[in-house]
């Protein structure tokens, strides 16, 4: 499954979606309306390019905070005929227009109503942090799904409201085959048993509605709903493997109902006896490794692992193999851009097939450890936040401080004196004093040995931890 797709508008055109699918995107938005009196010149046809070569469409709407709207929800009905399967509509909130904070909040309230009552759909918002936290950072919004424009950043920082996010713009200056020139670019997340947050919420609230799930809705991604998705995965002829990407999430969000009964999860048994597990870990495919990367830290770190583990004959013809070229002296790659530029296309395939063949079992063995990320001390993925995100978006606000006061204290002496080593670029033998956490973010300046001791921190928190500061950090 591909987890990555494109939005685009009238900057875009022309648009060769047949080549964009091709490409490796799995997904796509057009721009549709803005305001309460203009449609994009190009989303007619992209919305039908899209349809026609297969690609899972949604829709957006640029809300302007100075038109009514009541007005803006009725020209986008009047624009947009969803169809029964395509993605719920997007409401893009990025802009003030000079308007209070009160007054966006109550108008972004009225479009989201009026266009769920309408379409059956519970809209998706996109924004981003800053702009978010610029009117107020408002968190009634946490059951609609997110969708998040964070750049330059390993893990999007979530805004209050929310503890994960479903779609996460990574980049405006992206580069795909089909569009010329640059183009935004995004992750789906991909979800499957051991995640947790809103999008695992939103998903078994999705469940519930189509009759698969009779669980709470918690947030968490346990065994009961990987058997759930399985059920309706079969029921809706899609792969059945328990993972939810985006054509499960599609056929999820949609208003098609399944072609074979409905089988709900059995209530919860005793469960018989089993066999110890095994002590090793089953090793991962470097291509399933490449689908489902999704920049966080802990897969960055497993992959340049992984990278050092290569000796330089097989990094050579691997790299000569990725690139489908012939030179005699090859440019390394890096493991981590491996994932970041993959787009299926077959001589990256044949190239990560030939490399998990030159790997010993033990090392894929332990590959698949650090990427499966099974350690009690391993970082936390559940509430989408990172240390390097932390500093980069630090505003000095009030609960920040606090937050970070109270990260301080949960972390021992030694470690805040080894990160303080890091930060300051000192050596092993130096004896030097702990830096305060608040004064971290105020000097942050995206240096790579800066971002390498705040990584570093982050390994030595405990995921309860991590949750934690991450809740008092979104105040």
């Amino acid at each position: 499954m591909c987890a990555k797709g494109i939005d685009v508008s009238d900057w875009q055109d022309p648009v060769n979606w047949q080549t964009v699918a091709l490409s490796g995107m799995g997904f796509g938005f057009t721009k549709a309306t803005e305001g309460n009196n203009f449609v994009a010149d190009t989303f007619r046809k992209n919305w039908a390019a899209m349809k026609a070569v297969g690609m899972p469409r949604g829709a957006y709407h640029f809300y302007r905070a100075k038109w009514d709207a009541p007005s803006q929800a009725d020209l986008f009905l009047r624009t947009v005929s969803l169809e029964i399967d395509d993605l719920p509509p997007v409401l893009d909130i990025e802009s003030t227009d000079g308007m209070s904070n009160s007054a966006i909040v109550s108008g972004i309230t009225q479009w989201l109503n009026i266009v769920e009552q309408q379409t059956g759909r519970r809209p998706i918002i996109y924004t981003y942090p800053g702009f978010w936290e610029t009117i107020g950072g408002p968190t009634n919004f946490a059951a609609y799904p997110l969708w998040i424009a964070h750049y330059n950043v390993a893990n999007p920082l979530v805004p209050r409201g929310w503890d994960g996010w479903t779609f996460w713009q990574y980049t405006q200056n992206g580069q795909v085959d089909g569009i010329s020139g640059d183009v935004d670019i995004n992750w789906f997340n991909v979800s499957r048993e051991g995640a947790r947050g809103s999008h695992v919420q939103y998903i078994q609230t999705l469940l519930q509605n189509k009759g698969f799930y009779n669980d709470r809705a918690d947030g968490i991604f346990g065994s009961r709903l990987t058997t759930a998705i399985i059920a309706f995965q079969n029921a809706m002829g899609l792969l059945a493997d328990g993972v939810v990407g985006i054509k499960t999430w599609q056929a999820l969000a949609s208003k098609r109902q399944p072609t074979s009964g409905v089988v709900v999860a059995p209530p919860p048994v005793a469960p018989p006896p089993v066999a110890p597990p095994p002590t090793s870990t089953p090793a991962i495919r470097l291509l399933d490794v490449c689908r489902y990367y999704q920049g966080f830290a802990h897969q960055d770190l497993a992959l340049d692992w992984l990278g050092r583990q290569l000796n330089r004959a097989v990094a050579d013809e691997f790299a000569r193999r990725w690139r489908n070229r012939t030179d005699a002296n090859p440019q390394p790659i890096l493991m981590v851009n491996v994932c970041k530029s993959y787009k299926g296309f077959p001589h990256q395939d044949r190239a990560l097939l030939w490399l998990q063949e030159q790997l010993a079992t033990s090392i894929l063995q332990e590959f698949s450890r650090r990427w499966r990320n099974p350690q009690p001390r391993a970082v936390s993925q559940s509430m989408g936040i990172r240390l390097v995100n932390v500093a980069e978006y630090y505003q000095g606000l009030t609960h920040q401080n606090q937050a970070l006061q109270w990260l301080q204290g949960q972390i021992s002496l030694v470690n805040l004196q080894e990160f303080a080593r890091r930060w300051r670029q000192q050596s092993p033998s130096t004896q030097t004093s702990i830096i305060q956490l608040i004064d971290v973010c105020k000097y942050y300046q995206r240096m790579p040995h800066q971002q390498q001791a705040l990584d570093w921190l982050q390994t030595q928190i405990n995921s309860e931890t991590i949750d934690e500061f991450a809740r008092r950090w979104r105040g």
